[in-house]
């Protein structure tokens, strides 16, 4: 699958130079267009909630306020947005344009809505490890990224996408319908990496069959990959992974998200759950 369109999601905040600078770099090596999405919130929406006693004056004043710090926010993501684009070499464009390239967007509406809806025509949406607001990897918007939109999502940490694509991939594999949609979102990233280890966490026996029939898979895209069977002991399979990949000195990990429903996930935990609370390296999930 070719990445051309990489969907950014970005709050005005200091979040945004972490997720720009990866996305920025993944999109000059793979040679698309970043989009950089500002959604500001619809203030007219809280209207019937403020009762019948607040004068007219008082609502415009409340939606001047959100309006200028809607605006100001926008201003700053969009001179991040620009900032990443010109240390990547990247042509800022209004629509269209050369590839690769960046372009901004700013749209008014509830931020989960309008980021599924923006993230259906995306081949790739890229979020930062934490948010402004405490969420970690994404919250809410990241969710629906991948839940209702069924697009692929890289998670970049704090000290963003270091390098160029390369290095070692680290493929999570366990034959799941998710597990074989992440690895069909970042073939463009292991075709270009130097190393591919796909580990195949159980316990005690593992049966190798599932891993060698992606082994097999990936070998007619010209991707060369080993194959690890990994007693994850007393570990959780989240844990297991993610120690497995650190001890690779894994450059980025693939593998499915929400295997399980979501409520279970938040109830009783998971390997999404877990990799989403505690990598410390570039993560692509897809649902």
């Amino acid at each position: 699958m070719s990445i051309r369109k990489i969907l950014v999601p970005l709050k005005g905040g200091a979040q945004d130079k972490v997720v720009l600078g990866a996305a920025a770099r993944v999109t000059k090596q793979l040679g698309g267009q970043l989009t950089g999405l500002f959604v500001r919130p619809d203030p007219t929406e809280a209207l019937p909630y403020m009762g019948d006693g607040v004068s007219g004056q008082v609502i415009e004043q409340l939606l001047d306020a959100a309006k200028e710090g809607a605006d100001a926010a926008s201003a700053r993501a969009s001179a991040s947005l620009h900032e990443a684009a010109k240390e990547a070499g990247l042509e800022v464009v209004k629509a269209g344009g050369p590839l690769p390239s960046a372009r901004f967007y700013d749209v008014t509406g509830r931020q989960d809505v309008v980021i599924s809806e923006e993230s259906r025509l995306a081949d790739l949406v890229v979020f930062a490890e934490g948010e402004p607001d405490g969420d970690q990897f994404g919250g809410d918007a990241l969710e629906a990224a991948v839940m209702n939109a069924g697009r692929p999502v890289l998670i970049a940490p704090q000290d963003g996408f270091a390098g160029k694509l390369g290095g070692t991939v680290v493929i999570g594999w366990d034959g799941s319908v998710q597990a074989s949609h992440a690895v069909s979102a970042a073939l463009a990233f292991l075709q270009a990496a130097e190393k591919i280890v796909i580990l195949c966490i159980g316990e005690d026996e593992i049966e190798p069959e599932r891993g060698a029939r992606l082994k097999d898979y990936l070998s007619l895209h010209d991707v060369k990959a080993e194959l690890r069977l990994v007693d994850r002991k007393d570990r959780s399979t989240g844990q297991a992974l993610l120690e497995e990949a650190g001890a690779l000195d894994a450059g980025l990990l693939v593998m499915g998200a929400y295997s399980h429903s979501r409520l279970r996930e938040l109830l009783i935990g998971g390997v999404t759950r877990h990799v989403r609370g505690h990598a410390s390296i570039p993560v692509l999930m897809a649902h």
